[in-house]
């Protein structure tokens, strides 16, 4: 009798024993798995935190590409939403923009040279220092035919007095009229406003010449009429040395 409780005594032992070890175990299980998921939760309010915290000017700068684009984009809807007969001045551009957006505070450097680019890439074709959106441009559907040629016409602009003008002879100007009396109307249609718009070409640029003429006679008057003005006070001031030295 005596054996057999000191068994049960000793299996009652190492039976609280066990309990003994497995509970703690399973509290640091528990603490590590609330530790976990802290850390999860307390990593997610880090990263958003900084990206509340920068600016939008910092996230547009992040990826350049993505705002250059962004200006292209709103400088075709500025030109075609203006929708100008004979183009759109940088500053009319300028002032829709900022009437519809938030621009940078160095707005007019980066308008200047996004439409430079737009010109030389031929998304933009620039006539007498005003933007059209060219006929190959995806902004430029839902244009006339009229339209799209007057502008491939504007795109080459005329220079006036040079010596590639050619004068034609009879028997050309006779196969030129032979040509025409051959054209469907579209096409007589089409010839017809590629000579208005270089006859529009080359007025613009006379107008422009004789503007320019003008005002450099203006100046020449205005620095001959200085010079006249600066020789009589020389003059008189000689004269009156020469008195008072008598």
């Amino acid at each position: 009798m005596l054996t057999s409780s000191t068994s049960s005594s000793r299996d009652k032992g190492k039976t609280a024993v066990r309990k003994t070890r497995t509970t703690p175990k399973n509290n640091d299980h528990t603490v590590v798995i609330s530790t976990a998921v802290t850390s999860d939760i307390d990593d997610e309010i880090v990263d958003e935190k900084p990206i509340a915290a920068v600016p939008s000017e910092a996230q547009n700068t992040s990826n350049p590409k993505k705002s250059h684009s962004r200006l292209d984009n709103i400088i075709m809807e500025a030109i075609k939403s203006l929708n100008e007969p004979t183009g759109s001045h940088r500053t009319t551009i300028a002032n829709y923009i900022e009437e519809q957006y938030w621009p940078p505070s160095d707005f007019d450097h980066l308008l200047s040279a996004k439409l430079k680019d737009l010109a030389t890439s031929g998304k933009l074709i620039k006539v007498n220092r005003k933007y059209r959106i060219a006929p190959s441009s995806p902004n430029s559907e839902g244009r006339s035919p009229k339209m799209l040629l007057l502008e491939d016409v504007q795109r080459e602009p005329v220079k006036i007095g040079s010596n590639d003008s050619k004068t034609l002879t009879r028997s050309q100007v006779d196969a030129e009229l032979a040509r025409m009396a051959t054209m469907t109307g579209e096409e007589a249609s089409a010839a017809a406003a590629r000579a208005v718009a270089e006859a529009e070409a080359i007025m613009a640029e006379a107008e422009a010449a004789a503007r320019e003429a003008e005002a450099a006679e203006a100046e020449a008057q205005a620095a001959q009429a200085f010079a006249e003005a600066a020789f009589l006070t020389l003059k008189n001031r000689n004269t009156a040395n020469l008195m008072a030295q008598a």
